[in-house]
Order: C-alpha cells, then structure tokens, then sequence
C-alpha cells in the first residue's frame, strides 16, 4: 500500500513538473514580451492614423477649404480689418465631414502588421534590430474628434499671416490576441491661412469648443 501510495505521490509529481515546463514558458512570454509587443503596436498605431489623416484630408478635403469659407474678415469704411469671425457652421460642418471620413477608413482596416525583429524579441540591445522579423496582428478600433485652433503668424513688414488648424485626435484601440490598448494621437492639419495686410484687429476667432 504504502508502495502505491508513493508510486501515485511520483506519478502527480511527474504530471505537476511536465504542465509546469509547459506552462511557465507561456507565462514567461507574456509577462516580459506582452510589453514589447504591446509598444511595437502602439507605434504602428499611431503610424495607421497619422497616415489615415493626412491621406483622408489630402485626397478629400483638400483645395476645397477656402479661408473664406471658415473666416469672415469685417472691414471699416477705411478698409482697416476690426473683426475676424469664424463661421462655425462650416467651421462645425467641415469638422464632422472630415472626422467621419477618417473614422470610416479606421474602421475599414480589417488588420494590420506589427513587424518585431527577433533580436527585440530576445531583449538583448547588441541584437534588438537584428534577425528576421516575427509578425503580429493587429485590429485598430476607435473614434476621432476634431478640434480648431487660430494662430498668426509674421508674415513681412506690416503682414501677418493667419492660419486655421484642424487638430484631429484618433482615440485607436490595439487589439493583438489576449491583450489591448488604448492609443491616443493628435495630427495638426492647416486647412486654411491668408495674408492680413495692416494691424491685427484685437477681435477675432479663438477655437475651443471640440467637434465630433
């Protein structure tokens, strides 16, 4: 019996040792790579977005935005500028167009690649940029907000040139299997400017108020 008994107590121990060698290695990679891997995404999130902006205003937007579209400039009776007031219905509208369209592109991504090279994977700096590459899928999901600023710029002598920014911010979440994060960034977009010729008046547009 007592023989038994110590053959089942090795036979348990033998099984605990073979799921600890199975399993260990597994915890291992997920508490000391799930970081790195994590950060390699977050990079290539932000690539994705910074890319999805820039191309959605560049291939939709652009050459239809005019200043005047967005600004109106009041003149005295002796042609001197005293306001400069934003149209925030378009201002609004021109949001919420262009905020959509690179949500929808975001959205449209079925997956994307996160290239780490095997030396990284290794966590040896000598190696970190070395051997061949192990790819990881990713899946972005988000929203985007949009949000406008006004700044002046010199421009010459007795010029100023005026500039209306779109700050679009991507609130992206990285999802690689068992793990995710969230990623938040911010492309500044100059979607109209003209030249004031004279004194900036001291009335005129300030962007505060966020759009969706």
């Amino acid at each position: 019996m007592n023989n038994f008994k110590r053959n089942k107590m090795k036979k348990y121990i033998v099984i605990f040792f073979i799921l600890f060698l199975i399993i260990f290695p597994f915890y291992k990679v997920d508490k000391d790579l799930k970081p790195l891997i994590m950060a390699y995404c977050d990079s290539e999130a932000r690539i994705i977005a910074a890319r999805t902006i820039n191309e959605t205003v560049r291939t939709e937007f652009a050459n239809k935005i005019t200043y005047d579209d967005v600004m109106n400039v009041k003149i005295d009776n002796d042609g001197n500028i005293v306001m400069i007031q934003a149209n925030t219905v378009e201002l609004n509208r021109i949001g919420s167009e262009i905020a959509l369209s690179v949500q929808q592109k975001i959205e449209d991504i079925e997956s994307a690649e996160a290239k780490i090279p095997l030396g990284a994977l290794l966590k040896n700096d000598l190696l970190a940029y070395y051997g061949p590459k192990i790819t990881f899928k990713m899946q972005p999901m988000g929203s985007v907000t949009t949000t406008y600023r006004s700044e002046f710029q010199e421009a010459g002598i007795n010029q100023t040139r005026h500039i209306v920014y779109l700050d679009i911010t991507s609130n992206i979440i990285v999802i690689v299997p068992l793990s995710r994060n969230y990623v938040s960034m911010t492309s500044s977009i100059p979607i109209a400017e003209s030249i004031i010729v004279g004194k900036v008046p001291d009335t005129y547009a300030d962007f505060k108020e966020e759009k969706k």
